[in-house]
């Protein structure tokens, strides 16, 4: 079997969404070296997105509540943050821009943070449940990540569509209930992807285009 679907089997079967699934997947082909923060880390840093990235990398974590413990450090993105600038060369920020009532400052300081050349990469869910921390308040689509990222000052922004189509999109919104049936959850999920595959035979454009559960972004300063 291929490596590639053996990776998705064993992240499904320890029952993560179908999101963070692929979030990782894309995680796993990255390679990254120098200073790097991620944002959004919380309490399980086995949660931590930086933990599949490839290459060696320096992570510091942040969160707007910190954790001396874990080495946590506190930072509301909201505001402007403690960071001196051109620290970093690269910023992980996954699912968090969702989360944010004010997104535009985000994107300033995380530019102001980082050093030329750094990568800046992250993801965002879009066919997706409402899911509170505490606040859940936008759905961002591919043209706005495009357009803010350049707006922004950062260059060569790829921004690529998580999915396969209607049917697994279905299974995602679904997810919060059907993880009580780890047999059933898996065998829906296959179901869906075989429909979805069946449906892109006779349709032109990527089904993941027109549903996808999330986005994943790249880009550089």
């Amino acid at each position: 079997m291929n490596n590639n679907y053996l990776k998705f089997l064993k992240l499904i079967l320890k029952k993560n969404t179908l999101l963070r699934v692929l979030q990782i997947y894309e995680c796993s082909n990255i390679s990254l070296y120098g200073n790097s923060i991620e944002f959004g880390v919380i309490d399980n840093k086995d949660k931590t997105f930086s933990n599949f990235v490839k290459g060696k990398s320096k992570f510091h974590y942040s969160n707007k509540k910190s954790n001396e413990k874990l080495k946590i450090f506190y930072s509301d993105l909201t505001k402007k943050i403690n960071i001196p600038s051109k620290k970093y060369n690269n910023v992980l920020f996954f699912n968090i821009l969702e989360h944010l009532p004010e997104y535009k400052l985000a994107f300033s300081e995380i530019y102001r943070i980082m050093k030329k050349g750094g990568f800046f990469f992250g993801s965002v869910p879009f066919i997706y449940q409402i899911h509170a921390a505490p606040n859940d308040y936008f759905r961002f689509s591919k043209q706005f990540l495009e357009s803010n990222l350049k707006k922004y000052g950062f260059k060569k922004a790829k921004v690529k569509a998580l999915g396969f189509g209607p049917f697994t999109a279905s299974y995602s919104l679904l997810w919060p209930y059907l993880k009580f049936l780890p047999l059933l959850s898996q065998i829906c999920l296959l179901l869906a992807y075989i429909l979805d595959s069946f449906i892109q035979i006779f349709v032109k454009t990527d089904l993941k285009e027109i549903f996808p559960v999330g986005y994943f972004f790249i880009t550089k300063k």
